[in-house]
C-alpha cells in the first residue's frame, strides 16, 4: 500500500503528466474506475474527469465516467479519514472540498491543525532563508569592496574612476546598512514565529 506520502509524489508526477496530455494509447488503455480511485484518494475533486475528457477527446476516445465516478467515491473514503486529515494539511496539499459532510466534519478539524503547522514551519523557514540571503548579500558587498579599495590605491586608476569608485563605495555602505536593518528586523520576527511554532507544537502534543 502506497505512504501518503508518496501518494502527494504521485499528484505532481500525475499533474505533470496531464499538461503534457495523455496519449492515445493511455485513453485507451485507461482503467477509469483505478484512475477515479486515485484521484479521490488523494483528494482530487470529481472534476478532473473534465481534462482527461478534453485530453482524450483529441483522440476520439471518450472516457468512462461512471467508472471513473465510482472509482472516485472509493478513494474520497480512503482520503477522507480523520487519521489522513492531519498529513494532508502538514504536506501543505490543498483541501479541494471533495470530503462528504458526514466524513468532512471529523477530517476537516484535522486537516486545519495540520495546515497551521505547516503554514508556522514554512513561515519559520521563510525567515530563515531571507537571513541567509541577507548574509549573503553583505558578503557579496564586502568582497566588491575589497575590490574597489584595491583599485582605488592602484597607480593606473585615474581620477575620474576614482571619484566613480567612492560614489559605489557610498552606495553599498548605505546597503550594506539597509541590509543589517533588515537581518535585524527578520530575527525578531523569526524568534516570534519560532515561539509560535514552539507553543503550536506543544498544544498538538497535549491532543495526543
Amino acid at each position: 500500500m502506497l505512504s501518503n506520502r508518496t501518494l502527494f509524489l504521485c499528484v505532481g508526477l500525475l499533474g505533470l503528466a496531464g499538461c503534457a496530455g495523455m496519449s492515445e494509447q493511455a485513453c485507451v488503455s485507461a482503467d477509469w474506475r483505478t484512475i477515479g480511485f486515485t484521484d479521490g484518494s488523494i483528494g482530487r475533486s470529481v472534476a478532473t474527469i473534465g481534462s482527461y475528457s478534453q485530453q482524450c477527446g483529441e483522440h476520439g476516445v471518450t472516457p468512462n465516467l461512471d467508472a471513473y465516478r465510482a472509482g472516485h467515491a472509493e478513494g474520497v473514503l480512503s482520503y477522507c479519514r480523520a487519521s489522513n486529515g492531519f498529513e494532508v494539511g502538514h504536506s501543505g496539499a490543498a483541501y479541494q472540498g471533495v470530503c462528504p459532510a458526514n466524513l468532512e466534519r471529523e477530517f476537516l478539524p484535522e486537516y486545519n491543525a495540520g495546515h497551521h503547522l505547516y503554514e508556522l514551519e514554512s513561515a519559520l523557514h521563510n525567515a530563515d532563508s531571507r537571513i541567509a540571503g541577507d548574509y549573503r548579500a553583505q558578503e557579496s558587498i564586502k568582497q566588491e569592496l575589497t575590490s574597489i579599495a584595491a583599485t582605488m590605491i592602484a597607480a593606473d586608476t585615474t581620477v575620474e574612476q576614482r571619484v566613480r569608485l567612492v560614489t559605489r563605495s557610498a552606495e553599498l555602505g548605505r546597503h550594506f546598512g539597509e541590509l543589517t536593518r533588515e537581518i535585524e528586523d527578520l530575527q525578531r520576527e523569526r524568534a516570534a514565529y519560532e515561539r509560535d511554532l514552539y507553543d503550536y507544537e506543544r498544544t498538538l502534543a497535549a491532543r495526543n
